[in-house]
């Protein structure tokens, strides 16, 4: 890599880092699509997000380790870690196309998640944060997003907050899930050979910076400011994903 291209993906690791600290979100939703705008094919920006996620997922997790939600983050790791693993073994059968739109259908997922007490409250009360309500949507937010090169990091915060989980606690329930679960995708992807070694290492080194500040800010952030920046971060970049697939 020449200086360019180490000075773009130490911008990538720390902007993805800090936003992932910041929300709650593996940092795909941001970091894939910067890294296909960087040159990266759309595969390979897949495996090489998913390096980074496990770094800036467990520095995020334990900063803010105090507002992780016990009560469910057993069963939805284990539902996460299972539906991530199917799609990830799905993934490199589908084209690129399709993984965008299913990149953006995601995005819009992650938007109702957020304001469905405001959309919906009937649904609203009648999801119920049982153990088989947590494992079921941990699973189909993995597999939904695992399809799409991520980590599930973009639906955790929004599910978790349908499950009557506070904010805050979703944020780090996120992150302590997301640790699991994309390193459990990141062995798939490293044998396959879809991880650019050189980029991922720089990514994940600077992310960790990133998350780390983002993940102190978060916690003093108010939680109608953190839904809001995740939503208009999350619908912006899945328009870019589309555009460049389809335009």
């Amino acid at each position: 890599m020449d200086l360019s291209s180490y000075l773009i993906y130490i911008s990538i690791g720390l902007l993805t880092g800090f936003l992932s600290g910041m929300f709650g979100i593996g940092g795909g939703s941001v970091r894939i699509p910067l890294l296909t705008l960087a040159g990266m094919p759309l595969l390979t920006a897949f495996g090489t997000n998913m390096f980074a996620i496990p770094f800036s997922s467990g520095v995020g997790a334990y900063v803010q380790k105090d507002n992780i939600n016990w009560k469910v983050v057993r069963s939805f790791t284990i539902g996460a870690v299972l539906g991530i693993v199917l799609a990830t073994f799905l993934v490199g059968i589908f084209s690129s196309k399709i993984l965008a739109a299913l990149f953006f259908f995601a995005a819009i997922l992650t938007i109702i998640g957020l304001y469905i007490k405001d959309i919906s409250p009937r649904l609203y009360e009648s999801i119920k944060p049982t153990a088989l309500t947590a494992l079921s949507l941990g699973f189909l937010s993995n597999f939904i997003i695992g399809l799409r090169g991520g980590s599930g990091g973009t639906l955790f915060p929004p599910v978790l907050k349908a499950m009557h989980v506070e904010m805050h606690q979703a944020i780090a329930t996120s992150l302590f899930t997301g640790f699991f679960s994309s390193f459990a995708a990141l062995i798939i992807y490293f044998i396959r050979g879809d991880i650019q070694l050189l980029p991922a290492f720089v990514i994940a080194f600077t992310g960790v910076v990133g998350s780390f500040l983002g993940s102190k800010l978060s916690i003093r952030t108010e939680s109608r400011l953190l839904k809001i920046g995740l939503s208009i971060i999350v619908f912006v970049l899945a328009c870019v994903v589309v555009q460049k697939e389809f335009f």
